[in-house]
């Protein structure tokens, strides 16, 4: 069936404006939300005293950069702990908030998030871009599997309110409901998807077990939406077009602390934050030194977020490390474009060098029989000789387990100049929290 793709833009006039205009904008709008924090957040106050710093000496956007101080989850965290649910964030009365939600806490303990109505409101806006952009029109039938638990449903119900496909939405976001999902996709032969990275891998499995095609299983299927807690290479691009035999796959992504998202488009060059509503820069995790914002520059991203009244996020340490993009897109937008790696916590050090599960991951995709690149890092000590890793392997292809294993482990050595130890396992005996693989298990905790 097809589907009339009209216009490339939801908003042309937003998302292709110049980027003086943005700059303009955001520095207005920052402004304005750090003074309404300041005024009206104990956190922000105290944390902003202590750095010596006021909001009227943020003049311009570098001086947000490098003179507003950062804070990390574990700043809210302590607040909570002494009984504040919200860290000391929350900035206006509780009665101004119209939702609530809870992280999946992937890097410690669950922070909480509020939405006041006009928050809601823009974050349905920024995702009604994205859902056009990666190509959900009017009609086509979508499902999505996960339900009102997340901080991002807020957005997606008013993005589907806006563009008004057929959703269906069946079984969590996570690999335990996989058959609910997958029975959902066989009774309603979805145009679209939104599946987070390991929900897609699932469904792949769940149609080995079942011994369904994945090309007959999505027959109808055009696109999906993928990514949502681990970045997509190249390589996984590829392979859920040539798996699912579909036209395009998107790489979504985002996050708490900061209640951004941002997702790529179909140049596959990083993913389009809009600026109109979020600003980042970029720090040194181990000093937080600010580094400039710059093609292709690395580092970890920081948020603030210029729309939240309720809970504002004024230079949030995102706890991931990015590339980003700030020239614009060969689609035409204009906003910056970042492409996150890795999570500042997984750096490990494996024989003296620094190694990420992002590395790690495009040796796994080299090989056919670990192109979905499911698997642990068992972290075994703080400095380690080599990487443990428990992995799972495509059954349909593999012919021989300990060729495959000698052959990862000779692309390891190769690629990273480590050596390895690898444990074959099934895809459900992999550590996940809710709909994420768990890519470093630390055994130094045990």
């Amino acid at each position: 069936m097809e589907f009339e793709m009209g216009r490339e833009y939801w908003n042309p006039k937003v998302e292709t404006m110049k980027q003086a205009e943005i700059k303009e904008l955001q520095l207005k709008k920052a402004k304005s939300i750090i003074a309404h924090a300041y005024t009206n957040s104990p956190f922000y106050r105290e944390l902003w005293k202590k750095a010596g710093v006021t909001p009227e000496d943020i003049k311009t956007l570098d001086d947000l950069a490098k003179r507003a101080p950062i804070f990390r989850k574990d700043d809210i965290r302590d607040r909570m702990e002494k009984g504040d649910p919200f860290g000391g964030l929350l900035s206006v009365p509780m009665s101004h908030l119209v939702a609530c939600f809870a992280s999946t806490g992937t890097t410690g303990v669950p922070t909480f998030y509020g939405y006041t109505k006009d928050q809601a409101e823009n974050m349905a806006i920024a995702e009604t871009r994205i859902a056009w952009m990666v190509k959900l029109r009017p009609g086509m039938r979508y499902v999505v599997p996960g339900g009102p638990w997340h901080w991002h449903s807020v957005a997606l119900f008013g993005a589907w309110r806006r563009i008004s496909p057929r959703f269906y939405i069946a079984g969590m976001v996570a690999p335990i409901t996989i058959g609910h999902t997958f029975d959902a996709i066989v009774k309603f032969k979805p145009h679209h998807i939104f599946a987070a990275l390991d929900v897609a891998f699932g469904l792949n499995e769940e149609a080995h077990k079942r011994g369904i095609e994945t090309t007959e299983l999505f027959s109808d299927l055009l696109y999906a939406r993928t990514g949502h807690g681990e970045p997509m290479t190249r390589a996984l691009f590829d392979f859920f077009k040539d798996k699912w035999g579909i036209r395009d796959a998107f790489d979504g992504g985002g996050i708490g602390e900061g209640m951004m998202v941002c997702c790529d488009c179909y140049a596959h060059a990083g993913q389009h934050m809009w600026e109109d509503l979020w600003h980042i820069d970029l720090v040194d995790p181990d000093t937080d030194e600010n580094i400039s914002v710059k093609t292709g520059e690395r580092g970890e991203y920081v948020v603030t977020n210029l729309h939240a009244t309720g809970i504002p996020y004024v230079r949030c340490a995102s706890e991931d490390y990015c590339e980003v993009y700030p020239e614009p897109c060969e689609c035409g937008r204009t906003h910056i474009r970042m492409k996150i790696t890795s999570r500042t916590g997984w750096i490990l050090d494996i024989g003296g060098k620094r190694i990420t599960p992002y590395d790690i991951r495009l040796v796994m995709e080299m090989h056919p029989e670990t192109r979905e690149a499911a698997f642990t890092i068992d972290k075994y000590a703080k400095k380690m000789d080599k990487v443990k890793i428990r992995a799972a392997y495509d059954k349909k292809i593999t012919k021989d387990p300990e060729e495959l294993k000698a052959r990862v482990q000779k692309s390891i050595k190769d690629k990273l100049g480590i050596d390895s130890e690898i444990t074959w396992v099934d895809y459900s005996q992999l550590p996940v929290m809710m709909h994420k693989i768990m890519r470093i298990t630390d055994l130094t905790k045990a």
